[in-house]
């Protein structure tokens, strides 16, 4: 793949697993996350391990029956960039949800690596952004 191809199928990764979010659909989006990925959720405190600390982190947040849900997801402004085997994309997020909930703005960073069986994530990190 050329840097340009990787950058493409990184953003519509990035694209797919928020369509995936919206969808519930776990599968969609766990296609894209290695195995033994690390992330800062903008959440909790401590950096999880592996998709069981993914999974207990999901676990952890409000059920969408108890409060707003998000209704969009709106991915901009990506940079991405390639180094050999590996790739960093960061980009902005707004959350849309509904019952007049203003969006939530936050920021992530992802690093991506090379595998046989394709592009994956290996570390997320992600932040909430004040209210404007």
């Amino acid at each position: 793949m050329t840097d340009q191809e990787v950058k493409d199928y990184i953003w519509n990764g990035v694209l797919d697993m928020y369509a995936g979010f919206i969808s519930q659909d776990r599968e969609r989006i766990d296609q894209y996350i290695h195995k033994d990925v690390t992330l800062w959720d903008s959440t909790e405190r401590n950096l999880a391990f592996g998709m069981k600390g993914l999974n207990e982190v999901r676990a952890r947040r409000p059920k969408e029956d108890n409060g707003p849900k998000v209704t969009r997801i709106d991915a901009i402004e990506p940079v991405i960039d390639i180094y050999g085997d590996f790739a960093i994309c960061r980009h902005y997020l707004i959350v849309n949800f509904d019952q007049g909930q203003p969006p939530q703005e936050v920021r992530n960073t992802g690093i991506w690596r090379s595998f046989p069986e394709g592009w994956r994530i290996i570390h997320n990190h992600e932040d909430e952004l004040p209210a404007k």
